[in-house]
């Protein structure tokens, strides 16, 4: 729970000082855009948690009744599956908003603008939030999961907007 709320704060944070001296060349719209989405994916973890701890408090008491401690256990593997969804996703549009704002204040830096090593920054950004899926904490969870895959082709799909950002083809607003 104190990683949800860590976070939700964070993104608070990050948006408010946005707002207080935006880039110049843009990306507020977007920042705040995937910030606002992480803000409530964060929000609906802290209560998939909340209502989880409930749930635990709730199985302690319920000494000989294993029916309702049967519809217990499926309510919180249910919300275990459900939390950990939405504080992935929170986490995902954070990083992407991450990527946006360092990207977009990095081109607004006089004499650095469209310099090729400012691309390089979301790329390994990118690459280092997928390290410990292959090689750390997280290479339990399947790379082939549908939720992985989703989570890869949004990141992919926003790398493209950067680069196309970049390229001057589109304009991140």
């Amino acid at each position: 729970m104190a990683t949800a709320a860590a976070v939700l704060g964070s993104n608070l944070v990050v948006v408010a000082l946005a707002w207080d001296h935006p880039p110049e060349e843009g990306g507020i719209v977007t920042i705040t855009f995937l910030m606002m989405i992480s803000f409530v994916f964060f929000v609906n973890d802290l209560h998939y948690i909340m209502r989880a701890e409930y749930l635990v408090t709730r199985l302690r008491l319920l000494d000989n009744d294993d029916g309702a401690k049967g519809k217990v256990l499926q309510e919180l593997s249910q919300i275990s599956r459900w939390s950990r969804f939405m504080h992935v996703a929170g986490l995902v549009f954070t990083m992407i908003a991450f990527w946006v704002i360092s990207y977009k204040y990095l081109v607004s830096i006089p004499n650095v603008g469209y310099h090729p090593i400012v691309l390089a920054l979301p790329f390994i950004l990118f690459a280092l939030s997928w390290l410990p899926k292959f090689f750390g904490i997280e290479k339990e969870v399947s790379v082939k999961s549908s939720e992985t895959i989703v989570q890869l082709i949004i990141e992919i799909i926003f790398l493209t907007l950067i680069c196309l950002d970049f390229l001057r083809v589109i304009t991140i607003f």
